[in-house]
């Protein structure tokens, strides 16, 4: 069916907290994450072993509302969940450099739009939202609809899996789900050799969101299931880690086997 398709709803963590204390470091944190999407958005991938390359902004669609972003794919193919994958995962990568913290579901499903009226409604939006929004984390979950699609895909870094299975804590207490393994894909930005301590983690987020002491006990939990998280999955990639390649101008990723970058 044309109107299914794979759909990734992405927010702001505190953002209303932030806009209440400080309007023009809300707005800051906005554009630092508009930019980061425009930037990801121009990338070309290369799939090597389905010798396919594919523009991001021919695969997927974007819209900004408040603090969130709604990426949605144009079509439903394995490529089509290859590229949001992608794309999601490098959108996060980027907003943690900008010290934006975001947390992401993805899903699959029927999804509507009109781009003229500002119209986006769909049983796809709705999952991609609970899933995300209902985690305690910085992090990328997949919804039940994408997860064994995802899963199928054997997408690697490395020798890492980039899909893989995690308690995820949620506001209902943990459900076991599909999550990114984000640490993995962006182990070559981490200067610091894992165990990181939260307060390792969470300094570059002081400037905006003050003292980690200072945060609510539900928002400090939420960094602390992070770490344990990022430390878990950084720990089994350095054990397995083969050097990563940097390409100009592009982004290469197999189907499976090695996912370069």
């Amino acid at each position: 069916m044309r109107d299914l398709r794979f759909v990734a709803h992405l927010d702001i963590l505190g953002m209303s907290s932030i806009v209440e204390r400080n309007a023009d470091a809300a707005w800051e944190l906005l554009t630092d994450l508009v930019t980061v999407r425009d930037k990801t958005s121009s990338y070309e991938l290369e799939f090597l072993e389905a010798k396919e390359r594919i523009e991001i902004s021919e695969a997927i669609r974007s819209v900004t509302f408040s603090d969130t972003i709604l990426l949605f794919t144009k079509g439903s193919s394995d490529t089509d969940l290859r590229c949001m994958i992608v794309l999601v995962t490098e959108i996060f990568h980027k907003a943690l450099c900008k010290s934006v913290p975001i947390r992401a579901g993805i899903s699959f499903g029927k999804f509507y739009f009109n781009f003229d009226k500002s119209m986006y409604a769909g049983p796809a939006l709705i999952d991609a939202y609970r899933i995300g929004e209902s985690a305690q984390w910085l992090g990328i979950a997949l919804a039940e609809s994408v997860k064994e699609r995802a899963i199928a895909l054997n997408m690697k870094t490395g020798k890492s899996k980039v899909v893989v299975p995690w308690s995820l804590p949620v506001k209902e207490g943990v459900k076991l789900c599909s999550a990114i393994n984000w640490p993995a894909v962006v182990a070559h930005d981490f200067t610091v050799a894992p165990p990181l301590s939260v307060e390792q983690f969470y300094r570059p987020f002081e400037r905006t969101f003050g003292a980690l002491g200072e945060l609510p006990p539900e928002v400090q939990a939420k960094y602390r299931n992070t770490i344990e998280f990022l430390n878990e999955h950084l720990i089994l990639h350095a054990k397995t880690h083969t050097p990563i390649h940097r390409t100009s101008g592009k982004l290469r990723f197999p189907t499976s086997g090695d996912l370069q970058r």
